[in-house]
């Protein structure tokens, strides 16, 4: 609980600094909102990234959601400037599960991961 608390101070700390240093140097909007796209960005690809360690799981379906997670965050993390630009255009909300439906629409539509599953079932599971 003392966790989310703080979590949740710095990320208010956060908004009310960056929007008043935005006004003050000049920036424009779309470098906060580069900034903060980015981090919630780099915060999927981190929690993809955890489930990695399933990989080498007894369950199937568990050996497959790593494969899948694993597959996203290295195609996130290679998209990034990619993802965080479709998010500005697109003009997602500050919500992680707005922006990780958005993110996981553009993997999905990029990728076709029908085929790499395919593939990665008959060598890896």
């Amino acid at each position: 609980m003392k966790r989310k608390a703080l979590i949740v101070v710095v990320g208010i700390l956060f908004f009310i600094c960056g929007g008043s240093l935005a006004g003050l140097c000049g920036e424009a909007d779309n470098v906060s909102h580069s900034l903060i796209y980015g981090a919630i960005v780099d915060n999927y690809i981190q929690k993809c990234k955890a489930k990695a360690k399933f990989l080498d799981s007894r369950s199937y379906n568990i050996r497959k959601s790593a494969t899948r997670a694993t597959l996203k965050g290295a195609f996130l993390q290679s998209n990034r400037t990619a993802m965080i630009t479709y998010l500005i255009k697109k003009d997602v909300p500050f919500n992680d599960q707005r922006i990780a439906y958005h993110l996981t629409l553009n993997f999905t539509e990029s990728v076709h991961p029908q085929k790499i599953y395919a593939m990665l079932s008959e060598e890896n599971l």
